[in-house]
């Protein structure tokens, strides 16, 4: 009885034992297995975004095109990276290593222009924008002027347009009667004084932003970016920039530009600011001008954000229509996108 309850015990001690082995043995493929697929997932990852960091340096840099770039080191691997074709059809490979790992990345996108959509106005205020005016949102020395304006801010006689634009009837009678109870005597333009028309407006205004605040030359999203003297982009390098969160800009600080502004937060200017082109502001942005200085935007200020603020205790605000300064812009802002079109891995 004990030699059969001793072969027992060691039968079953070597079946346990076998079982132990087994498992460690599927525990060691299982590890292998996972490493491997983690290798293989971040060699990919690291492919994927040496392409999307290489289109975007070639939305700036042309003269990379034809020309390769090799040992990018990123998240702890590496990556080369190959640009050929021309700009209407450029294809990026991107091969990326990882632990002796290799994964490769093929892409084919095409250039083309940030497109132009000039302002309907001098001013053009969304009844999203109109509906959160206050009685006193624009006040103090404004000129708001259709008439067209030359580069130099000088009427041409050549046509015009609205002084403010707006979606509806309802929307004008409500700008006519924040002009008349503010006495504002300079909104000028097409149709009379004070210029003031619903128009037919056939621009998403904000998916339009959004289009244009992907593609920024500029990005201003902290205030540490205002300094005392601020230039985004001049009328021979018109430029693409993008203000996104609360920035001010103060007695003592100057900014002006050329080019397409966006704006997304809170805009506060009390010092001296002038820009040519288009400014649009949209989602949640404020505008607040509370002037010290003299501010001019020459070209068209689009407003589709909450509301606007425009409030001249000394200086004044002047918001110049201008076709010069808009087809400047559509024909020489250089910033371009890449659309993908193909995307091989």
């Amino acid at each position: 009885m004990g030699k059969a309850l001793l072969l027992i015990t060691l039968g079953v001690s070597v079946i346990i034992s076998y079982y132990l082995l087994k498992l460690n043995s599927n525990s060691k493929e299982n590890l292998s297995t996972t490493v491997n697929m983690f290798e293989q997932t971040q060699a990919r990852i690291i492919a994927n975004s040496g392409v999307e960091i290489f289109l975007e340096k070639l939305k700036h840099d042309r003269s990379m095109i034809n020309r390769s770039f090799s040992d990018n080191e990123l998240f702890g691997g590496n990556y080369d990276i190959v640009i050929s074709g021309p700009e209407s059809l450029v294809t990026v490979t991107s091969t990326a290593n990882f632990m002796g790992v290799q994964h490769t990345s093929v892409v084919e996108a095409a250039a083309d222009k940030v497109p132009m959509h000039p302002g309907p106005g001098a001013m053009y205020l969304s009844s999203h924008t109109i509906a959160g005016l206050k009685r006193n949102a624009i006040s103090g020395s404004i000129e708001i002027n259709g008439n067209d304006h030359d580069l130099n801010g000088n009427i041409t006689g050549t046509g015009s347009v609205f002084g403010i634009a707006v979606d509806g009837e309802e929307q004008e009678a409500a700008v006519l009667d924040l002009i008349a109870k503010n006495a504002i005597d300079k909104v000028l333009g097409s149709g009379g004084t004070p210029s003031v028309s619903a128009i037919t407006n056939e621009v998403d205004w904000s998916e339009y932003a959004q289009l244009v605040a992907d593609n920024p030359d500029i990005l201003i999203d902290t205030q540490d970016k205002i300094k005392a003297s601020n230039v985004w982009g001049t009328t021979l390098d018109p430029k693409v920039t993008f203000i996104n969160g609360d920035i001010h800009i103060d007695n003592s600080q100057l900014s002006s530009g050329c080019g397409i502004l966006v704006i997304n937060g809170s805009l506060e200017i009390n010092g001296g600011f002038h820009y040519t082109g288009l400014v649009i502001a949209f989602k949640e942005t404020t505008i607040d001008i509370k002037l010290n200085g003299n501010a001019q935007i020459l070209g068209s200020l689009v407003v589709a954000g909450n509301k606007i603020n425009v409030d001249v205790s000394a200086g004044n605000f002047r918001s110049l229509y201008s076709s010069d300064a808009l087809n400047l812009i559509e024909t020489l802002l250089a910033t371009q996108r890449f659309s993908i079109l193909t995307w091989w891995e």
